[in-house]
């Protein structure tokens, strides 16, 4: 969540990022509000193809921090934007809000509430006050993270965090979770990095929440819940977490958590992209790219891709964790415009000039994976499958993707499951894909309960199964896997596995062509030009046991 070809896994994922956390202890946050739309953001959504009455419905969700003078309204109009918009714009104005914490007007209360302002202000000193030492902590084990004036020291770094984090700081009980989710500098300890986290986001740390986010939605070391994680996402963007913002716009696209919008997504990324996130700036290029929601410009995509590409932050060796992967997402935009250059596609076809940028995006992987960070590992030997900025060879992606892999990283054993079947690096060997493929899904991958399905359906290193193949097909499908979704209605449609049943089988397929699978598409036009009546037949024209398997 993202290469687009084999780096499947992750670009699948990542689409299908099912984002989750908790709200306990938030009383003062409206669960469902988010950072309200800018100008720009309107005014880039209409040109984008966003359609006016996509927009209005936008406003009305979101609010606009717009102050429609003359100018903005001609401006507004300029740029497709209609009457009823723009009307909609103004119904849709959010207010300033005033910070709880802010010194308000005594009103016409001069003695009780006098007193218990006095009482607030006073309590804000003296937790500034104990807040002095903390912050000059956090600033000596930021310098130790990141090898700033210092030489780099991560446990010395986790150290200064954890006594930072003892006197209540937010920022250092959110960056000592990261170290302890990651074992950098101190002993991997998933579930005391929770506790801390939801320290910070009690405190209404936007990074602390949104890293809840990430945890809960995919599942890392704790049950999935998309529901809490979608309020953690929420809250976080609105403070202006822009990594949030753009998860927001993964639900929005994978539609988990109701129809798919391409529109709202691409609202999402954009302002993602606003607040500083490489991957919404990614998303953004990459929806140019497709023409996913918006107007097909490879030219566009082309600068919005330079522009992730161009991004250089000292936090940058510390993104490829599973909770914040920026880093993924600026070697990914390398790889895309390496992929135009070779392509022709927006800019002049440059064979040499494709390379140059594989290469600059194999960098970043092959440190991050030296590093031992096991997404950059995946990254990595995806490039040696794709021959991209580095020779074509099975071995080095072997090499790499059962590091990541025996290391829990799930989307590895997706992977790796994936080249024991097809043999690629090794001979082929259905029983070890199938053990790798359940490692996965043990840890929650709905791409590889798909896989598993796939097996049970083909008979592949297992005795041919339908009804096993429609069990793991529906778990994947529910989960939003466009392709599972597709497998289960086709299960559906000829009765293998499950009883026959046209109306829940169009209902999958419907599901599965709403998330851009193009097999669906295709099958849903056919049903609509003839009828239901050739819904066998258009069923038997569709042979899903012969598709080429995938690198997932």
């Amino acid at each position: 969540m993202r290469v687009t070809t084999l780096l499947v896994g992750s670009i699948l994922l990542f689409i299908l990022l099912l984002m989750v956390g908790s709200s306990a202890g938030r009383t003062t946050r409206t669960p469902n509000a988010s950072r309200p739309l800018s100008v720009a953001d309107v005014e880039h959504g209409l040109k984008s193809a966003v359609p006016n009455a996509r927009m209005a419905a936008l406003v009305k969700k979101y609010g606009v921090d717009v102050e429609l003078t003359r100018a903005v309204k001609q401006e507004l109009r300029s740029a497709g934007a209609s009457d009823n918009l723009i009307l909609q714009i103004g119904r849709s104005r959010t207010p300033t809000s005033i910070d709880d914490n802010s010194v308000r007007p005594t009103g016409h209360s001069p003695t009780g509430h006098s007193i218990a302002t006095h009482a607030h202000r006073s309590a804000n000193i003296a937790h500034a006050r104990a807040q002095s030492p903390a912050k000059e902590l956090l600033s000596q084990a930021d310098k130790y993270r990141l090898g700033s004036g210092v030489v780099r020291n991560e446990a010395k770094a986790a150290q200064l965090y954890r006594k930072a984090a003892g006197m209540g700081n937010a920022e250092a009980e959110t960056r000592l979770a990261e170290a302890l989710f990651d074992g950098r500098g101190v002993a991997r300890n998933p579930a005391e990095s929770r506790a801390w986290l939801e320290k910070a986001a009690r405190q209404g740390n936007a990074r602390g929440e949104c890293d809840l986010g990430v945890m809960l939605t995919n599942g890392l070391e704790f049950a999935q819940d998309r529901a809490h994680g979608l309020e953690y996402f929420q809250a976080a963007a609105r403070l202006g977490d822009g990594y949030a913002e753009d998860s927001l716009g993964q639900f929005a696209e994978s539609g988990l958590i109701s129809d798919p919008s391409s529109s709202e997504a691409y609202m999402h990324y954009l302002k993602a992209s606003e607040l500083g996130s490489a991957w919404g700036a990614y998303n953004v290029a990459r929806m140019q790219e497709r023409g996913i929601g918006v107007y097909k410009n490879p030219a566009e995509a082309l600068r919005w891709y330079m522009k992730v590409a161009s991004i250089a932050d000292p936090d940058l060796p510390a993104q490829w964790s599973d909770l914040r992967s920026e880093t993924g997402a600026i070697a990914a935009a390398n790889f895309r415009i390496g992929d135009m250059y070779a392509g022709g596609n927006g800019v002049p076809k440059d064979t040499h000039e494709a390379e140059k940028w594989y290469k600059r995006g194999v960098d970043m992987e092959s440190a991050g994976a030296q590093a031992g960070w096991s997404m950059a590992q995946v990254y990595l030997a995806n490039a040696y499958l794709q021959s991209k900025g580095v020779p074509p060879d099975y071995g080095e992606a072997m090499h790499w993707m059962r590091k990541a892999a025996e290391n829990g990283y799930r989307q590895a054993q997706v992977n790796l499951g994936s080249m024991y079947r097809d043999g690629q690096g090794t001979p082929q060997n259905y029983d070890e894909a199938m053990y790798w493929y359940r490692q996965s899904a043990d840890q929650g991958s709905p791409v590889a309960e798909w896989m598993i399905g796939r097996l049970y359906f083909q008979g592949k290193g297992v005795t041919r199964d339908f009804a096993e193949a429609s069990t793991w097909f529906r778990r994947a499908a529910e989960a939003g896997v466009p392709v599972a979704q597709w497998d289960l209605g086709m299960m559906y449609y000829r009765g293998y596995g499950v009883s026959k049943d046209l109306a829940t089988a169009r209902a999958w397929v419907q599901k599965a062509a709403a998330r851009g699978y193009t097999p669906a598409k295709e099958m849903l036009a056919k049903l609509d030009a003839a009828g239901d009546s050739v819904t066998a037949n258009a069923a038997a024209d569709a042979d899903v046991s012969s598709r080429p398997a995938r690198l997932q």
